[in-house]
């Protein structure tokens, strides 16, 4: 009897996990790098950037790579929105215009720039502004070459 009670419970739970909404992320952005260099992306809904997009900690005085984006040579990276949701509703809804701006830094502008300086003077390797119909078009692949 108890073999019995404890298989129906299996059964019951596994009936409810299956209807369970299960969260998904939209992955379909990816920035594509085509050079030889590691490329640094910040997205903006706002057509700017607001920090520098290489994190120092100020007490180790090391990169703090968990808070970027970057793609290595010759490879891609997924984005995710900045919200639960589609690409669609982010840009749609959340970006001034409709519009994703997607900046690109390169190695050489970071080294050479101070983070005040790349900041305040908006100073940027490339510089992509896209709508939804635009992104469709480029079946969600932003290239840098």
């Amino acid at each position: 009897m108890k073999t019995l009670k404890f298989k129906a419970l299996i059964i019951l739970v596994s009936i409810f996990l299956n209807r369970c909404v299960i969260d998904t992320f939209d992955m379909r952005l990816k920035v594509v790098n085509k050079t030889e260099k590691t490329i640094f992306v910040d997205l903006s809904k706002s057509g700017y950037f607001k920090s520098h997009p290489v994190l120092i900690d100020s007490i180790k005085m090391d990169t703090l790579w968990n808070y970027m984006k970057w793609v290595n040579p010759l490879d891609s990276v997924d984005n995710i929105p900045r919200s639960q949701g589609s690409w669609e509703a982010y840009i749609n809804e959340e970006c001034q215009d409709s519009t994703l701006t997607v900046f690109i830094f390169d190695k050489p502008l970071l080294k050479s720039t101070s983070p005040d300086s790349l900041v305040s003077n908006q100073l940027y390797s490339k510089k992509f502004s896209y709508k939804v119909k635009d992104l469709e078009k480029l079946n969600w692949r932003i290239e840098y070459k």
